[in-house]
């Protein structure tokens, strides 16, 4: 060793592999190995169906899911089964490698497994939670669709009630057909069976059609909302995530804008306002303008 190199070898350690690599660069690889890694801790408080406290203070949001929020149908349900399922329990945290790392909240997005029970797939695959890809092309994105799928065609769980938008649009008119005589009377210029989006408020855990005008379209990164008053924050909104925009019309945002529509679905609560969740084109249907 010449003189040189043993005055390199006292300015940094030497690592086998990466011997030429500087020390900083070396600490980035192994900062993005241990950010990318699993990793295992325990569960201290599940907050709903799909969010909880890990020991080592992380605040985690499961991939892949969406349950009921505590104060809406279903909720306390979903919560109670993640609880069974989690709860002071030793988990594994997987990062999903087409995924988020965090969402705009700072929790972590992670597949969650006890054991070799993937807690997401098991918690579509017994009713509690539908379905929501924030992202396409997650993992296991594909098991988790057809859990969902067979839970909600067998009734399991919650797809028992009308809390959840049935995955498929044949199992979403097999609701609507299913409405009691007593929904047949319709709202005043509309068809029998259809309320106006003014009514919607009322009907809250129904699967319903509705009736109104677009006035007003807003897209975020993750859902758009098409709103049937100015005051959007108060009245029926139906909404539209991200990843199913591509079965919906080309740039849906302007092509639903003023238009008359009925929406068929299921009206749920969602922070003390009315809404519709729209997963099919189907679902909402273009009137024609009165002559």
């Amino acid at each position: 060793m010449n003189k040189d190199e043993v005055q390199r070898t006292k300015d940094k350690p030497w690592i086998p592999g990466i011997w030429s690599a500087p020390v900083p660069v070396i600490a980035l690889l192994v900062g993005l190995a241990a950010a990318t890694a699993d990793e295992v801790t325990k569960v201290v408080r599940v907050n709903d169906g799909d969010t909880f406290l890990t020991s080592d203070g992380d605040h985690v949001r499961m991939l892949g899911v969406d349950a009921a929020e505590t104060y809406q149908p279903g909720g306390d349900v979903a919560t109670e089964a993640l609880e069974k399922y989690i709860a002071g329990r030793e988990v594994r945290l997987e990062p999903d490698p087409n995924g988020s790392d965090t969402d705009r909240f700072g929790r972590l997005l992670r597949w969650v497994w006890v054991g070799d029970s993937n807690v997401s797939v098991l918690m579509a695959a017994r009713g509690y939670s539908p379905v929501r890809l924030y992202q396409e092309g997650l993992k296991y994105q594909d098991r988790l669709q057809a859990a969902e799928l067979e839970a909600a065609r067998a009734g399991r769980g919650l797809w028992s009630f009308n809390v959840y938008t049935p995955p498929s649009i044949e199992l979403l008119r097999d609701r609507l057909a299913k409405r009691p005589p007593g929904d047949s009377a319709g709202a005043a210029g509309s068809a029998p069976g259809v309320i106006s989006w003014s009514e919607a408020g009322e009907h809250i855990g129904e699967p319903a059609v509705v009736q109104g005008t677009i006035v007003r379209t807003f897209q975020s990164d993750q859902v758009l909302f098409l709103n049937f008053a100015g005051e959007f924050r108060s009245t029926f909104t139906v909404a539209i995530f991200a990843t199913d925009l591509d079965e919906f019309p080309e740039n849906a945002k302007d092509f639903y804008k003023e238009k008359t529509v009925r929406v068929s679905g299921i009206i749920r609560e969602y922070r003390g306002t009315p809404e519709m969740i729209a997963r099919f084109p189907e679902q909402i249907e273009i009137l024609e303008p009165e002559k």
